[in-house]
């Protein structure tokens, strides 16, 4: 079955775009910072076409429109689960890389049981430290006085790894998704980020099958990060893809694509 591309409206005047297709077994896919739903284009073509598939774009992000409330992870998160149950989408798996992965933890957090599996993608648990804030800050103040692009194109070097083959192509990508996102998405969607709560009490309570997926050089999370993610959450399993940098949906999708299969 094809795609569908559909907007749901929030309680507080955001408008959620989601591309949704039905289908066995749902997965459900969370895009990074910067990025929007074709973020998975690669992943999506690699896996069956009778995989049911929703793929919600964050507020500010791609499609997606701001409400009223104040930007976080627990927000982004509320909106996924509202928007499953309006689709009446039971028992879902989510993937989430880098920020999705955050959304994949707090819904974790927030409704224990509502998913079947997880599958955290270069991401980490552990909440931003006082650098990292300063930093989210000064990507605010960049994005404000010098606007999206230079902020997009401060960031490449961390999310790609310029040595791999089409590189330019995915970075063309990367900053089309950015685009979309612009002076406006960016700068609450930091705010939120270097808010986020600390998640690592809670992966003990995990009780579903779970994977860590990172690239052996990523820089912004590296594989230390998913190990200690691993060891926390009983059963989960770590796999490291060599000479993969942060954003392992546009360099490697074909292996995201045969590690997310079984969920």
């Amino acid at each position: 079955m094809s795609f569908q591309d559909a907007v749901f409206p929030t309680p507080d005047g955001a408008e959620i775009h989601y591309k949704i297709r039905p289908g066995r077994d749902p997965l459900v896919l969370l895009h990074a910072m910067g990025c929007d739903a074709s973020m998975w284009d690669g992943v999506v073509a690699a896996l069956p076409s009778d995989r049911g598939i929703v793929i919600p774009e964050v507020r500010g992000h791609g499609a997606s429109t701001l409400g009223w409330r104040a930007p976080s992870v627990d927000l982004w998160a509320d909106d996924v689960v509202r928007l499953l149950q309006l689709k009446r989408v039971e028992r879902p798996a989510f993937a989430g890389l880098s920020m999705g992965g955050y959304v994949a933890l707090a819904i974790a957090a927030a409704h224990p049981g509502f998913a079947r599996a997880y599958a955290f993608v270069s991401t980490t648990a552990a909440p931003d430290d006082d650098a990292a804030r300063l930093q989210r800050a000064r990507g605010i103040a960049m994005i404000r006085l010098q606007g999206w692009r230079s902020f997009a194109e401060a960031m490449v070097p961390s999310l790609l790894n310029d040595n791999r083959e089409q590189f330019e192509s995915r970075r063309e990508h990367l900053m089309a998704m950015f685009e979309r996102a612009g002076d406006a998405g960016l700068p609450p969607t930091l705010m939120g980020l270097a808010a986020r709560p600390d998640r690592r009490s809670m992966l003990l309570s995990i009780g579903v099958k779970s994977i860590l997926i990172v690239g052996a050089v990523d820089a912004l999370t590296p594989p230390d990060r998913s190990r200690a993610m691993a060891a926390a959450i009983p059963g989960a399993r770590l796999h490291v893809l060599e000479d993969v940098a942060h954003l392992s949906a546009l360099e490697s999708p074909q292996k995201i694509a045969a590690l997310l299969g079984p969920l």
